[in-house]
């Protein structure tokens, strides 16, 4: 009784065979591409990886750039791109332990993108229809190993329902589109690719709108009147005129004449409020990488990158999910393996030294 269970990256293979494993699980090479092998109680168990997507959309029947085209299907990656000329030996090695197995189980990252390579796998190199399905938000031991006993029977059929329409939507859209917009070039006397997509495109109109309000900006100049104080106990206070914003120079000017030589203030009324202020939620990836550039100029692909290295570790939750659930996680491991880039290393040494 063989069980195969195909993870998204090499990295999360090594990661869930070793959390499975009764014992040490066995690391094998197929093609130079490795996979484990392990036994769980009665079962003995390979795992394998793909290397993301192992698929792509292409036309059936290429027919220069001529458009609208509808007529698409779904292809070995290495055939649509020769870029990733790579995947074909995961495919292999995918297919071979497949031909070796009774059951299959996907485990790869638990979000649309995560189940339609995992119904791909499924599809096209298995050659079945359905699969067991392994969820999980953090590649800890105890995280995968709940996964795998409580493991759902089937693939979760609505995100790859969802994922299926939103690959093909962004292939409709951007090949017909810049198709259409090449040509228009093309009519004017010039010949240049231009590309727009379902994203692309609205998110360049939001650029340029921004822009053009930063272009049109006209600063209006106005003045704050503030004042540095502390009370009999010596507690510092930053108070501001209830007016807040004074648009009139001679106006904030002269009320900071009448009050400038003043040491002394009086207190009218005290106003004492009850409040509850809730836990901070975890970060959702939008808001950790506004955070990140914030903080410390990180652009927001290599805050991504880094969640996506310290989710692989096994260190932080699913990062690619707008989710602010809130995961299990070992903060000074996260600041140390940090450390471990060069570039962050600074910056990560300077917060374990003040915690």
């Amino acid at each position: 009784m063989v069980e195969l269970i195909i993870t998204e990256k090499p990295k999360a293979g090594e990661r869930i065979a070793g959390a499975l494993a009764e014992g040490r699980a066995e690391k094998k090479l197929l093609n130079r591409v490795p996979y484990y092998v392990l036994k769980r109680g009665s079962r003995e168990i390979a795992v394998a990886s793909a290397v993301g997507h192992l698929f792509s959309l292409k036309e059936k029947k290429k027919n220069g750039m001529s458009y609208p085209v509808f007529d698409i299907e779904w292809a070995p990656s290495y055939e649509v791109d020769k870029g990733a000329a790579y995947t074909k030996k995961y495919i292999k090695v995918i297919d071979s332990l497949s031909r070796k197995a009774d059951k299959i189980t996907i485990a790869t990252d638990y979000d649309i993108e995560g189940e339609v390579i995992g119904l791909n796998c499924i599809r096209f190199i298995s050659k079945r229809e359905d699969a067991n399905r392994m969820k999980f938000s953090t590649l800890t031991k105890g995280d995968i190993v709940d996964a795998y006993e409580n493991k759902q029977a089937h693939l979760d059929w609505g995100q790859a329902n969802a994922g299926i329409a939103r690959h093909k939507l962004d292939w409709f859209y951007g090949i017909n589109l810049s198709r259409a917009l090449s040509a228009a070039i093309k009519k004017a006397g010039m010949f240049r690719i231009i590309s727009s997509g379902r994203v692309q495109g609205p998110a360049l109109k939001i650029v340029v709108e921004r822009e053009k309000e930063i272009s049109s900006f006209k600063p209006v100049p106005f003045w704050t009147i503030e004042i540095d104080a502390e009370n009999s106990e010596g507690r510092g206070f930053l108070l501001g005129h209830v007016k807040g914003k004074f648009w009139e120079k001679n106006e904030a000017f002269d009320i900071f004449e009448r009050v400038k030589e003043s040491d002394r203030g009086m207190i009218k009324s005290v106003t004492i409020k009850e409040s509850v202020q809730k836990p901070v939620v975890p970060f959702d990836l939008t808001t950790l990488q506004t955070e990140a550039y914030r903080w410390f100029r990180i652009a927001p692909k290599d805050t991504l990158s880094i969640a996506q290295e310290l989710y692989i570790s096994g260190l932080i939750s699913y990062p690619r999910t707008s989710s602010q659930k809130l995961a299990s996680m070992d903060y000074s491991k996260v600041i140390k393996s940090l450390a471990k880039m060069e570039e962050y290393s600074v910056m990560c040494n300077e917060l374990l030294g003040k915690k």
